[in-house]
């Protein structure tokens, strides 16, 4: 075999392996270009930002009062003590209610005693009607004889004296009936002061206030206790009029927590619909994250943005920047070639816990892979 037919197969070779090469490099290269998101600069305006000063409040708050009087005999927990919903709190003395409750009980028996008396007196006055207390009750056998008499005399009506015994007996049958249930009605008035002895928590808290002690006499609707629910703390704070209609009600807005010394995102829950006149301020209130190590009272700071309060300034995700030679970058997306470009920018403040503002070099508008990796080159298709 001579010489050029050796090359021209080596050089058809080679042409297969390049070609080969470049199909496999491609195809990488879409698959890596699948995985990339894109996301566009929105504008936010900084320019009118307010940092307005609140604190931490319960979600609810209970006064305890006292139902009846009583001495004190058993308080659980301090100020501070948490207790689950039902768990007794107080114990006021009872055995003065329960001496009330025992007599009222021996005045529903008697009652029903009379109540079944003056049935029965009833009933003997519609089936025995004629009956008198001499011989037991039993029916005159002289009524026959001795009627007609009293009505020729006119010195009676023997009907109308059966009709107004019944009448009699049925009163009496109705008082009886009336009397066990006022009874019956007193004992329940009894039993719910024997219940309202024992304070309990009306909601899973915390004792906030705690107003007696032990020994203690106390009397009805005096406060005993201040209980609050800690699991549901809200951020209340008064905003200037002016700012009020720049707020969403159920949007989210980054609050710090003087106390732990963490920013975190509150939902807007209420905002009051009146203003104060002397503050010219309306009261608005933040639903907090739950299980937060932090207390009812403690400090917090609230950042509100003013509506159409100047120009915008760019804002991209922390996850779209990427540092090369100490210097932050990100990579756009031209749109008349649609290749990826590195960009430079300058950054500027930390507007949430995953987005900055940046100062130069990027656009509002601008299209931005927002997920770049150290395989991405300025040139790529995406």
């Amino acid at each position: 075999m001579n010489l050029p037919i050796i090359f021209l197969i080596l050089l058809l070779s080679l042409s297969s392996f390049v070609r080969a090469l470049n199909q496999d490099l491609n195809q990488n290269s879409e698959n890596l270009n699948s995985i990339y998101k894109t996301q566009q600069v929105f504008g936010m305006s900084l320019n009118k930002r307010a940092i307005l000063g609140g604190k931490i409040i319960s979600s609810a708050e209970a006064s305890l009062s006292a139902q009846a009087s009583g001495d004190v005999l058993v308080v659980n927990g301090k100020e501070g003590d948490m207790f689950s919903q039902g768990d007794v709190l107080i114990i006021l003395e009872q055995e003065s209610i329960k001496a009330q409750r025992d007599a009222v009980r021996a005045e529903i028996s008697s009652a029903n005693e009379a109540l079944r008396n003056a049935g029965v007196q009833y009933s003997q006055s519609i089936v025995s009607p004629n009956s008198s207390n001499m011989f037991g009750g039993i029916p005159s056998m002289f009524s026959v004889f001795t009627d007609p008499m009293v009505k020729i005399s006119g010195r009676g009506d023997p009907d109308f004296d059966r009709f107004a015994n019944r009448t009699s007996r049925y009163t009496s049958y109705q008082q009886a009936k009336n009397k066990l249930t006022q009874s019956q009605l007193k004992l329940k008035q009894v039993e719910e002061r024997l219940k309202d002895a024992n304070i309990v928590a009306p909601f899973d808290g915390v004792i906030v206030v705690k107003n007696i002690n032990q020994g203690d006499i106390v009397q009805p609707g005096q406060v005993l206790m201040k209980f609050a629910n800690i699991k549901k703390l809200q951020v209340e704070l008064n905003v200037p009029s002016r700012l009020v209609t720049s707020l969403r009600l159920n949007k989210e807005y980054r609050i710090k927590l003087d106390m732990i010394n963490i920013v975190v995102n509150a939902k807007l829950s209420q905002i009051y619909p009146i203003a104060d006149n002397n503050k010219h301020s309306v009261k608005v209130k933040f639903d907090l994250p739950e299980n937060l190590p932090v207390l009812a009272g403690a400090y917090a700071e609230v950042e509100i943005f003013e509506t159409d309060s100047g120009s915008l300034m760019p804002i991209i995700p922390e996850t779209a920047i990427m540092w090369r030679s100490s210097l932050p970058n990100v990579f756009i997306v031209n749109p008349q070639t649609n290749k990826t470009e590195l960009r430079f920018v300058r950054l500027g403040e930390q507007v949430s816990d995953y987005q900055k503002s940046v100062l130069s070099g990027l656009r509002i508008g601008e299209k931005i892979i927002i997920n770049p990796n150290i395989m991405m080159v300025s040139g790529m298709d995406i």
